[in-house]
């Protein structure tokens, strides 16, 4: 029986993997794919051992804030809401919504009848907005943008894959022939070109529209170029720099211009990071610190650090 489960979940993984336009799996594979990738960006020591790194960077990075605070017994940090701004609309507190420690109200200053009970951590230097208008200071939206168009990428490049194999395709005009028009097309996507061959007669009753295929081998080449590249700009825009390993030196003036293609400095990200820890180890009396990943940190390459192709 056990068996048996686990054969038909291996089938129904099958049936998704060939469903060569879900465009909505490839971008849950890219998101999660990036985000993880953002999640190895900083490293930090002697935090409390109820405040995994993890769980303060996801809200950084996907909400553009963090807000410690203790739960009665640790300090601990959940997705939250921040709300009552000043009069340069910085927040003044906040509120979260968890399962098993429920809701608390949250204060980032003293306020008249409360005492400060958390820290506001920010992700960059803009916070949480510009003139007033409210903007998400996280890098959610660039990882949804860029999951969206690697997603886009994969989707054209498995379809045009099958129709390498399947230049026109049958069309039936009643549910017995598409029934068994389905299965034939299924087969010929996993490439089994044996089975997929039938003597069903009522096979007889379809006809071949043409799929119209005007593209050569040398547009798979581009759609695949496509997609590293899109990776690459990513990669850039959070900070990674690519070194062209065939060239001996690199002249100031080159890595000047290089740096100026970053749209995402780490090293200003670090700065609010640290005076957020700074803050952080002030209300809490810990002795906490971030640091850049050694592998992330681009000096490391002037350093001799690095000598990889893709170095940041």
């Amino acid at each position: 029986m056990f068996i048996t489960q686990n054969i038909n979940k291996i089938f129904k993984l099958a049936d998704a993997m060939y469903d060569v336009a879900n465009v909505p799996a490839g971008y849950r594979y890219w998101y999660k794919k990036l985000l993880t990738f953002m999640l190895s960006i900083f490293e930090y020591e002697d935090l409390p051992e109820s405040l995994p790194s993890r769980e303060l960077e996801l809200c950084l990075l996907l909400q553009g804030y963090a807000t410690p605070f203790y739960d009665g017994e640790e300090i601990v940090c959940f997705p939250s809401s921040i709300f009552g701004f000043d009069k340069y609309y910085k927040p003044t507190m906040g509120t979260y919504g968890n399962p098993l420690i429920r809701s608390k109200r949250l204060y980032f200053q003293d306020l008249p009848g409360h005492k400060q009970n958390s820290v506001l951590m920010f992700n960059d230097e803009l916070h949480t907005n510009i003139f007033y208008a409210d903007i998400n200071g996280g890098f959610n939206d660039l990882i949804c943008r860029y999951a969206r168009r690697l997603a886009d990428i994969e989707s054209t490049e498995n379809i045009y894959t099958v129709k390498l194999r399947m230049t026109s395709a049958p069309v039936g005009g009643d549910n017995a022939v598409n029934q068994n028009i389905v299965s034939f097309i299924k087969k010929m996507i996993v490439g089994d070109m044996k089975n997929s061959v039938t003597d069903d007669a009522v096979l007889s009753s379809f006809r071949s529209v043409e799929m119209g295929n005007g593209m050569s081998k040398e547009t798979l080449m581009s759609i695949q170029a496509a997609r590293d590249k899109i990776l690459e700009q990513f990669l850039r825009e959070v900070g990674v720099k690519f070194q062209n390993s065939k060239k001996a030196q690199i002249t100031e003036d080159e890595s000047a211009a290089d740096e100026q293609l970053l749209l995402v400095n780490p090293k200003n990200i670090l700065k609010v990071r640290e005076e957020g820890i700074d803050d952080f180890n002030k209300f809490f009396g810990t002795k906490a610190k971030v640091k850049l990943n050694p592998d992330i940190d681009r000096s490391n390459f002037f350093e001799g650090g690095a000598q990889n192709d893709q170095t940041v």
